[in-house]
Order: structure tokens, then sequence, then C-alpha cells
């Protein structure tokens, strides 16, 4: 499989004969009831795991415990989100020693946006 820079083919997108390019929308595939849902339970879980969040031009960076706990959450948000809002992009740095681990989240024009309504507790310091 070719694949150029401007445009990535995802297998399971393949399946269905689509691409997926760097001007992709900025939309989660959600039901209004499944994100609620997904807001009121995960979300949350990962909002009560922020010590810090710092804005980025395309994003976010979230600063999170670095324990076994906080990882296992942060994973399980990183897998949920990716079927959701295919947009987005992960990074991690792990501190070492349990050290603190830095969520960075961006993707194309408008997902800082988006994250803000998605993330509120976190963008309002709460």
């Amino acid at each position: 499989m070719s694949v150029s820079t401007n445009e990535m083919t995802y297998p399971h997108e393949e399946r269905e004969g689509t691409t997926m390019s760097k001007d992709i929308r900025v939309a989660c595939c959600l039901s209004d009831a499944e994100l609620r849902k997904r807001v009121a339970t995960l979300v949350a879980r990962f909002e009560s795991a922020v010590l810090a969040t710092e804005e980025l031009p395309d994003g976010y960076v979230f600063r999170v415990p670095g324990d076994k706990k906080w990882m296992a959450v942060v994973w399980e948000a990183i897998v949920a989100e990716r079927e959701c809002c295919p947009f987005l992009t992960f990074e991690l740095t792990v501190q070492p020693n349990t050290g603190p681990v830095s969520v960075r989240v961006t993707g194309p024009a408008g997902t800082k946006e988006f994250l803000k309504t998605i993330l509120s507790r976190s963008m309002n310091g709460s």
C-alpha cells in the first residue's frame, strides 16, 4: 500500500473504500446520548486525573499522575477517543520513576475549540 504525505489510508476505512486526509473534519461520531454518557464517565475520570493543562496552538497538553491507575485511565481514554474522534492525535511523554505523564492532544483547525466543549472542567481549572 502506497501512502502519500498528504493522505493516509486506515485499514477499517480501506474496507469501505475511503481515505483520511489532513483536511479531516473535526467531529465526533458518537450520538448525543453516547457523547453525554462518555463525558459523564470516561471523560470525567480523565479530567479528575488532570494536574495541569497547557494550551497549544492546535490542542492541549494534559499532565496526569504517572502511577498505574491513572495511566490505565489515560490509555482507556485514548483507545475510546481514537474510535469516535479519528481526527485527534495523541502523544504521551512518560517521566521516569512513575513521574507525571504528559498527554498531548492535537489535531486540525477546530480541534482546540472541540476539546474545550468536551473537557470543560479541565479548561476551567476546576
